[in-house]
């Protein structure tokens, strides 16, 4: 599953739940296991003005890096 401003803007439109859940997918997926045990932020907003911020060239840059596990 490649990853870019689509799909990033398909995933902004869930609601907050949906949205916290796919995060913490995604990051469990990529190795990052501490997530699954945090609970969802009460305001989601920053998440998701830094998400819709993203340009294909920082998901590739952010992509790559949760493949190197950091």
């Amino acid at each position: 599953m490649k990853i870019d401003k689509r799909m990033i803007d398909m995933v902004l439109m869930m609601n907050d739940d949906q949205l916290w859940k796919t995060i913490q997918l995604v990051a469990s997926k990529s190795g990052f296991e501490a997530i699954k045990n945090m609970e969802k932020p009460k305001d989601m907003s920053k998440i998701r003005s830094t998400l819709s911020s993203l340009n294909d060239e920082d998901i590739a840059r952010v992509t790559e890096l949760m493949k190197k596990g950091k």
